[in-house]
């Protein structure tokens, strides 16, 4: 049997001798219950979270934390908003605590390498707050050698790259990407059998204007919920972005972990 990076796959003793006998980077998934349109399935965030940092724990020796598939609230500008049946936030205020309290519970259990790997756009600024309270709480445990790494997933892709993903397409903008070419192609590659092509919609990119309004006005968002259409994902277009972003994940903990 070949040695699993989930942590869900392994004994506590096996997860306890890990950590402490090879010091092992523990990495954390954190996506969203959110709708990507008709063609790709509410766990996408998650699912696309998990799916890198199990290729980055192989490449580093780590292991994947179960992963925080609820996230922050869609918003209509970015994710298509919180209004369409299945997409489930949590307030601020819990997403902030229950992300902290996972990271203190690794810590506490001998984790001193922690990575967040974020597939979901807005949960971006709260995690920066859960990782900050998480080490000042853990400071005042007197567990004071804890580094906690985080990192949106698509946080960068080159030029290069991104031109040969979208070969004879049009770049719709990074804020239109929501169950668009960029996702749709990844999950195409990572997780084929849960894509279905044949539902993407032709819908025209929406006109938002400068402001957003409470409550939400649903009928800013294309009826699907996409921001711009996956119609042209292939399995090759997301070959070319899942391997370089992976091979940025890994160069980044390497980086920050000091890892050979």
């Amino acid at each position: 049997m070949s040695r699993s990076v989930m942590m869900s796959e392994l004994s506590w003793d096996d997860y306890r001798r890990r950590l402490a006998d090879e010091d092992a980077i523990v990495l954390v998934p954190v996506g969203a219950i959110e709708q990507h349109g008709y063609h790709l399935p509410l766990g996408t965030d998650w699912l696309i979270a998990t799916y890198m940092a199990r290729r980055a724990a192989e490449a580093v020796g780590g292991i994947v934390a179960s992963p925080i598939t609820y996230g922050s609230r869609s918003q209509i500008r970015t994710g298509g908003g919180p209004h369409q049946c299945g997409t489930t936030s949590l307030d601020s205020q819990t997403f902030i605590v229950l992300v902290k309290d996972v990271l203190k519970e690794l810590a506490r259990h001998g984790a001193r390498k922690i990575a967040v790997i974020d597939a979901h756009f807005e949960n971006r600024f709260l995690l920066d707050e859960s990782c900050f309270q998480a080490t000042r709480e853990l400071q005042y445990l007197n567990i004071d050698d804890v580094k906690i790494f985080k990192m949106q997933y698509a946080e960068a892709l080159s030029q290069e790259t991104r031109e040969k993903a979208y070969e004879g397409l049009v770049f719709p903008g990074r804020d239109f990407e929501h169950g668009g070419i960029f996702e749709t192609a990844i999950m195409i590659y990572a997780h084929p059998d849960l894509v279905d092509l044949s539902k993407v919609p032709d819908e025209d990119l929406p006109k938002f204007p400068p402001y957003d309004v409470f409550p939400v006005n649903p009928d800013w968002v294309p009826k699907s919920g996409n921001l711009s259409s996956g119609k042209h994902a292939t399995e090759k277009r997301g070959e070319l972005m899942v391997e370089e972003i992976v091979d940025v994940i890994v160069k980044s903990l390497q980086t920050e972990f000091r890892q050979d």
